[in-house]
């Protein structure tokens, strides 16, 4: 569900020119309880590519960060660990399998994703690890930031089709909204649902319980 709201102003000439100059730089993201909801992802098709940062995700105080990136297909994404302890990061979601050897906190690899979808991140060494990465083919995307906004940049004005995804959604694949212009909005409110808990495979809890005993003998 999204709002479209319009100003009203007196006179043709003025709302012309508001109109042609007043474009969102940022666009606040709400859920259904009114809140600003962070980690939403909001992708645009038929649009100019965006341009690509070179993505990586850290682990920090034992969390991904970021937790949820958003990549385009094809990808090569850094993993890097600056915490004191060793990690042992995972995935076994269709869209990539992978298993990163234990990482020093000084060591790094990278993984190539190379299929669009959803990948669910884990570490086999801390069970509360989770991680989102949504490789897509859309040339434009964004996620919201910690205060619940999305950044505009790089996005011209117009209708066009929209999806978005929220880790709220599990490993369903994101919902459309139609065609809309972000830029046109003051709000965009979405309905999330309670935040899914899918980074661990239940048919792969021996290979956890072989990780966490590793995980004994490296704890600080």
């Amino acid at each position: 569900m999204y709002y479209l709201r319009f100003p009203i102003v007196a006179g043709g000439l003025l709302l012309v020119s508001i109109s042609m100059c007043a474009v969102a730089a940022t666009l606040p993201i709400y859920d259904q309880r009114g809140n600003l909801l962070s980690d939403a992802v909001v992708k645009v098709d038929d649009v100019v590519q965006r341009p690509v940062v070179l993505p990586l995700i850290d682990q920090m105080d034992r969390q991904f960060q970021p937790s949820v990136l958003v990549v385009p297909t094809g990808t090569d994404v850094e993993f890097s660990n600056s915490d004191d302890v060793r990690h042992h990061v995972y995935s076994f979601s269709a869209t990539k399998s992978f298993d990163l050897p234990l990482l020093e906190s000084t060591g790094s690899r990278s993984v190539t994703f190379d299929q669009s979808g959803l990948v669910v991140l884990g570490c086999n060494i801390h069970d509360t690890m989770i991680g989102y990465i949504l490789v897509t083919d859309s040339p434009w995307y964004a996620i919201s930031d910690a205060d619940g906004s999305l950044d505009l940049n790089h996005l011209s004005p117009g209708e066009r089709s929209v999806s978005w995804w929220h880790p709220s959604l599990g490993d369903s694949a994101p919902v459309s909204l139609g065609n809309i212009d972000l830029h046109a909005l003051q709000r965009l409110d979405l309905a999330v649902g309670e935040l899914a808990e899918v980074a661990a495979d239940k048919s792969l809890s021996t290979l956890q319980m072989r990780f966490n005993k590793a995980a004994e003998k490296h704890a600080d």
